[in-house]
């Protein structure tokens, strides 16, 4: 069955219906147009904190690399101090030995004196 000018009889409502689709679909389209434009926002601003950070951590890396050779330098030197540190420490005992065994005799003198 149709309408006078050819139509079914429902066509208004399926019109309407149509109508309503297709606007609820554009204004989904706006929003999913402006989040699109938010996250490029985002997305560009995070490739600049990437771009920072992987430079930052470069630097860090070639510090690292610094201190790391200079705590091998430092644990060479140290490396070859410990035996001239003890060397001079047996020294000093030596030292001391003979100071008391000076004072020692000092002692006995000045009491036999």
């Amino acid at each position: 069955m149709t309408t006078s000018n050819g139509q079914p009889p429902d066509f208004p409502s399926r019109l309407d219906r149509i109508e309503a689709l297709v606007a609820t679909n554009s204004e989904q389209i706006a929003a999913n147009i402006s989040a699109i434009g938010r996250l490029e926002v985002s997305v560009t601003a995070n490739t600049v904190a990437i771009t920072r950070l992987e430079a930052n951590q470069a630097a860090m890396s070639e510090r690292v690399n610094i201190m790391a050779e200079r705590v091998d330098t430092l644990a060479e030197s140290i490396r070859l101090l410990v035996p001239i540190i003890q060397s001079i420490q047996s020294d000093v005992r030596g030292l001391q030995l003979e100071n008391r065994r000076i004072l020692d005799i000092l002692q006995q003198r000045g009491e036999n004196g």
